[in-house]
C-alpha cells in the first residue's frame, strides 16, 4: 500500500462562474521511503499541490489517501492527527518562522499543539532534533533574525521534523539559498532521509536539484501532469516536448553536449485562459492540427514512464 496516493485531484481559484482549475487531475503516489520531484515553470500548480495535500488549501474534487485512508473530506479535528504524519518545510524560512518566538520556543509549539503534555519529552526531542539539523544547543534561546537562511531552513527543517512525519512536503526549500548552501541543505535532507525513514514530495523549479535529490519525477504545466518517470530516464529519454525544452534551460558544463535542444516558443498563458486541446499548443515545437482540439491523456509510453503529448 502507498504511503500517499492522490487520485484526479483538482483545486480551483476565482469566483464562482470565473473558476479555473489551478490543479486540474493531478494523480501520483508516494512510496514509503521515496522521493518524488515535481518540476514545473512557475505557476504550474506544484505549489498548490503540495499546499492541498496537507489541507492547508480546500480541494475541488479528486481523492487524498494517507496509508490507503481518504483524508480529502476531514474537518480540523480529524486532520490533526494526519498532519503528525505529514510536515512542510517551506520555500522562505524567514517568512514561516514567528519572529516574536525563540527558536525553542517555535519547535515546542506544535508539539504541544498536538497533546504532547511531558514538558521533559518535548524538551529531549528539541535539542535531539536541534543537534540533527546541525545546529548548537546555544541556538535555542536565539531568534530567527539572529540566523543565516541556510541557518533558518534547518530551523524549518527541525521543525517539520519534531513531530516524526512520515512524509514530508518540501516546497522549493532550496531556491532561496546559495549554491554552496544549497548542496549542504540537500545534504542534509539525504541524511535524514535514512536517519528517519523519510518519504519526500520535492517541489522545485530547478531540475537540475531535482536530478540529484528525487527517485521519480513529475512534470506539470498549468496545472496538469504532461510527464512521469524515474529521474534517470527523464533525462536519458524525455518525450514530452515541454519536459524536453525545460532539460534544455539546465546549464551545462560542456555547451553542445545536450540531446534534446528544443527551446521553448512563445509565452505562456495562465491556467485561467487555457482552452481546449493541449495546454501546450501554442508553445509545441511539434504541435499539429489535432493538438488545437483534443487534450492530450497522460498515457504510458514505457515501462513506468508516461506522457500526456498525442506524439510523445
Amino acid at each position: 500500500m502507498s504511503l500517499l496516493s492522490v487520485e484526479d485531484l483538482k483545486v480551483s481559484y476565482g469566483p464562482k462562474g470565473r473558476s479555473f482549475n489551478a490543479v486540474d487531475g493531478v494523480s501520483f503516489t508516494v512510496e514509503k521511503g521515496e522521493t518524488i520531484g515535481v518540476v514545473g515553470e512557475s505557476g504550474c500548480g506544484k505549489s498548490t499541490l503540495g499546499k492541498s495535500i496537507l489541507r492547508l488549501i480546500e480541494t475541488a474534487g479528486g481523492t487524498i489517501r494517507l496509508d490507503g485512508e481518504d483524508i480529502t473530506g476531514l474537518g480540523h479535528q480529524a486532520m490533526m492527527s494526519k498532519r503528525r504524519r505529514m510536515q512542510m518545510v517551506f520555500q522562505d524560512p524567514f517568512g514561516s518562522l514567528n519572529p516574536r518566538q525563540s527558536i525553542g520556543k517555535l519547535l515546542d509549539t506544535p508539539m504541544r499543539a498536538h497533546g504532547i503534555a511531558d514538558k521533559a519529552e518535548r524538551q529531549k526531542r528539541i535539542e535531539y532534533i536541534i543537534d540533527k539539523v546541525g545546529l548548537p544547543q546555544t541556538s535555542l534561546t536565539r531568534f530567527p533574525h539572529e540566523f543565516s537562511g541556510g541557518q533558518r531552513q534547518r530551523i524549518g527543517i527541525a521543525r517539520a521534523l519534531i513531530l516524526r512525519p512520515d512524509l514530508l512536503i518540501c516546497d522549493e526549500p532550496v531556491s532561496a539559498l546559495d549554491l554552496s548552501i544549497q548542496s549542504q541543505i540537500l545534504n542534509l535532507l539525504t541524511d535524514l532521509k535514512a536517519e528517519f525513514s523519510l518519504s519526500y514530495l520535492f517541489i522545485s523549479h530547478d531540475l537540475s536539484v531535482v536530478r540529484y535529490f528525487a527517485d521519480r519525477v513529475i512534470v506539470m504545466y498549468l496545472g496538469r501532469v504532461v510527464e512521469t518517470a524515474d529521474h534517470e530516464t527523464l533525462w536519458r529519454d524525455p518525450r514530452h516536448p515541454y519536459t524536453r525544452a525545460l532539460l534544455a534551460a539546465v546549464p551545462i558544463p560542456r555547451p553542445g553536449s545536450r540531446k534534446h535542444d528544443a527551446p521553448i516558443l512563445g509565452e505562456r498563458q495562465s491556467a485561467a485562459a487555457a482552452s481546449a486541446g493541449c495546454r501546450f499548443y501554442q508553445r509545441c515545437p511539434m504541435a499539429q492540427n489535432r493538438c488545437a482540439t483534443e487534450e492530450p491523456v497522460l498515457r504510458s509510453v514505457d515501462s513506468g514512464h508516461g506522457a500526456a503529448c498525442h506524439y510523445a
